[in-house]
């Protein structure tokens, strides 16, 4: 790959003239789902149409080349509901006539499933068009982005750029109509160390700054970090996880925050409204964080999304929610509902982070700056695996770099067991999307 020194390319290229495709299949799911209430009486029915764009440029170790593809995608998800049961169906459609076979697909589908009022819909704005780079701007984009961030002396193994716009449409039986759109661009590369391989990334919406400086420090401190000699941990000392580190214990958190994975867990679902844990946890979803790699007004199910405070110095809220968890735990949707390729509206994180505060450090403890990549974080539910290195930090001063060492975090214990939160906040799309500060956790536990 041949690149030389300068400012980044603009991102600026030809409009996106998205929506009126699915204007038109918004015509027809509307003179549908009027054909459906006649016929299916007492049968509640949504169509969701979605329509998205995708750029991606793919690096080549071996050749040194980019690879790029463009890809794009039209669908109909159909919701129905009659007492006890319902029924839900997604497929790839080619024009308004296609409508029709989804929502038959979705009758089709029928059986027990779970009640609930569909909320009011929102009716949001028509989404503006996005930029669309060409091929040749988007790779000037991705040599920037590997010269601006890789450590000097260090081989990328692989690097990614993807610029993705989405469109939609949610259209009600009973005549509701509201539309979303959004927009991203990312960038995520992999780096090989003596002691495993570093990969990181960045994520804004569409228009928003890449926060390069700051992940090219966390590739700086990942690399030095993993190289040279080291010595075993003492296990006597205090941990401090810097957020990239903290990041997958973090999403941990999320996840457990989910409305369906809680309903599972009486317990914490008795908790809302106490104090399950330490003062120093906060944690908030803000879907216009500056900071935060999305951005989003209202949820697929037409839900205003607006910020929400889950835990507020240790007391437990509540969850992440869509319209069915909602109902299941007798609360109110909180714009929370999202799709993931196809599949029915499920709870989901927008923008959520642990937040800052810039506790004091202990005056001795194990600093963990770079997590070596595995194959996953979470290798059973509620437990975070990771290998990660770092030194050990004696009245602020690095005095030894120490070997990676193991970490088996069990998540509602550690953060129970939380002694301090840092100042600083970075959102992390290797970890979901979210948000984490420095963490600041007892010694490990032994065996």
């Amino acid at each position: 790959m041949s690149v030389t020194a300068g400012e980044p390319p603009e991102a600026s290229a030809g409009e996106v003239p998205g929506g009126a495709v699915l204007d038109a299949l918004a015509g027809a799911a509307r003179s549908r789902l009027e054909a459906f209430s006649r016929e299916q009486a007492g049968t509640r029915a949504e169509l969701f149409l979605s329509e998205g764009r995708r750029l991606t440029l793919e690096y080549e170790a071996s050749t040194g080349a980019f690879t790029v593809n463009r890809g794009g995608s039209l669908l109909a998800a159909a919701r129905v509901w009659r007492g006890e049961q319902s029924g839900f169906a997604s497929l790839p459609v080619a024009g308004p006539e296609d409508v029709s076979r989804v929502l038959t697909a979705a009758l089709q589908r029928m059986g027990p499933g779970p009640t609930f009022s569909p909320p009011e819909l929102a009716a949001g704005v028509t989404p503006p068009s996005f930029p669309e780079l060409p091929a040749e701007q988007a790779r000037a984009r991705a040599e920037h982005f590997i010269r601006t961030v890789v450590p000097p002396g260090r081989v990328v193994q692989a690097a990614l750029l993807t610029q993705a716009t989405a469109w939609n449409v949610l259209v009600r039986d009973d005549g509701g109509l509201s539309r979303g759109g959004s927009s991203r661009e990312e960038a995520f590369v992999r780096c090989e160390t003596s002691r495993g391989a570093i990969v990181d990334a960045v994520a804004s919406p569409w228009g928003g700054t890449w926060p390069l400086e700051s992940l090219r420090e966390r590739l700086a401190q990942a690399v030095e970090a993993l190289e040279g000699p080291a010595e075993a941990v003492d296990p006597s000392l205090p941990l401090v996880l810097r957020p990239a580190v903290a990041a997958p214990l973090v999403e941990a958190l999320a996840w457990l925050l989910h409305g369906d994975v809680v309903a599972s867990i009486p317990a914490l679902v008795r908790a809302v409204g106490k104090k399950p844990f330490p003062a120093v946890l906060s944690v908030r979803d803000e879907p216009l964080h500056p900071l935060g790699t999305r951005r989003l007004d209202l949820d697929d199910e037409g839900v205003p999304a607006g910020p929400l405070r889950l835990i507020e110095e240790g007391r437990l809220l509540g969850f992440l929610h869509s319209a069915g968890t909602a109902a299941r735990l007798g609360v109110a949707p909180n714009g929370r509902g999202l799709r993931f390729e196809g599949s029915p509206p499920a709870p989901g994180v927008v923008n959520l982070f642990v937040v800052p505060r810039g506790d004091a450090l202990p005056a001795r403890y194990t600093e963990l700056v770079a997590r070596v990549e595995t194959f996953t974080t979470m290798p059973r539910p509620g437990l975070v695996a990771m290998v990660a290195g770092g030194w050990e930090v004696h009245e602020g001063r690095r005095v030894r770099r120490v070997a990676p060492m193991d970490l088996n975090l069990p998540v509602l214990e550690t953060f129970r067991e939380l002694k301090g939160v840092g100042p600083e906040l970075a959102f992390f799309p290797t970890a979901g999307g979210v948000g984490a500060p420095t963490l600041v956790l007892p010694p490990p536990r032994r065996g």
